[in-house]
């Protein structure tokens, strides 16, 4: 199975001069942790993840309404190719230690997975092989 398959299309994104207030906002408006920092509508320059938040302008008692996500988002992001199948995915994300992992098609974003993503994917990877299992234990 490949990520694009199971890859969430629906980027929840901020311009990359966006205060930290306004990626909390579509954070809390998407049900999302994390947003992906944007700079001219298109290149992905980071990421900034709701513990980004807490631990650098939260704990440090700095204003969101004043701070920039440049100043506080992860900016050597890990990618993969959206034609990566999701072993490769998993190992990927494991060797980097992260939960999120954006998809590029032609060097353009075009996707992204997490973890609950894989796992899903996986479970039902699983249920499918359990099901021909059963049939042929049947049969």
């Amino acid at each position: 199975m490949l990520a694009r398959q199971i890859m969430q299309k629906n980027l929840v994104t901020v311009p990359f001069k966006s205060s930290v207030q306004e990626a909390a906002a579509k954070m809390k408006e998407h049900n999302v942790g994390s947003v992906l920092v944007l700079e001219d509508g298109a290149k992905l320059k980071g990421m900034i993840t709701d513990r980004d938040i807490a631990i650098e302008v939260v704990a440090n008692n700095k204003d969101p309404r004043l701070t920039c996500v440049c100043d506080v988002m992860s900016q050597d992001i890990i990618t993969a190719e959206a034609d990566v199948d999701i072993d490769s995915a998993m190992r990927i994300m494991n060797r980097a230690r992260v939960m999120r992992l954006p998809l590029m098609e032609n060097g353009k974003l075009v996707g992204i997975i997490s973890l609950a993503d894989l796992a899903v994917a996986m479970k039902e990877h699983i249920d499918q092989f359990m099901g021909l299992e059963e049939a042929a234990l049947k049969g």
